[in-house]
């Protein structure tokens, strides 16, 4: 049996032991002592007195032990703050979801309202408010006077605030200026 034998069957047991007083993970623990070997066994650290062996394996162990409950510590840390930005991911998807939801069934209730219309003034609402062009422009396509315009916009609005709620409209215009219908 070689010297490094006789000290790692000496000192593994009890290094393992005095190991798991600080780190309540058998895999662990025994993982921090091996390296622990492993280092001694590499530097040839093993060929010096037993008692200055003894000291740095024990000293080193405790090290060992202090530097993974650190990480231990940091890894803790990270993985609760990465579960809190989780949760205001998910938050936020879930409200955006309902913010959708609830612009979907505005933009919904809008297009009844707009479809309830006589065409004349379906036609300027579309033009005007979905499709952003200026009175002078929806005048000069349709042929009619600007003031005829501007007339069916005013009683068009007029109709819509009776039939969709006010909430719904601000709602949708908020986010989406103008809307594609369909």
């Amino acid at each position: 049996m070689t010297e490094f034998d006789s000290l790692f069957l000496k000192y593994h047991i009890l290094l393992f032991r005095f190991t798991m007083k600080f780190i309540d993970n058998e895999n662990e623990a025994n993982d921090l002592v091996q390296d622990l070997f492993i280092e001694i066994w590499e530097r040839g650290q093993y060929r010096e007195p037993e008692e200055k062996v003894r000291a740095y394996l024990f000293t080193g162990v405790k090290n060992r032990c202090l530097n993974y409950i650190k990480h231990q510590k940091v890894v803790r840390n990270f993985e609760y703050h990465a579960a809190i930005q989780l949760k205001e991911i998910e938050a936020n998807y879930y409200l955006s979801g309902e913010q959708s939801y609830l612009e979907k069934e505005a933009l919904q209730s809008i297009e009844r309202a707009i479809d309830s219309l006589t065409d004349i003034y379906k036609e300027v609402v579309i033009l005007s408010r979905l499709e952003g062009l200026k009175n002078k422009e929806i005048a000069e396509r349709l042929n009619i006077p600007v003031r005829t315009v501007e007339t069916r916009i005013f009683r068009a609005l007029a109709i819509l605030k009776e039939r969709v709620s006010v909430k719904s409209v601000l709602l949708l215009f908020m986010n989406h200026p103008f809307p594609k219908l369909g």
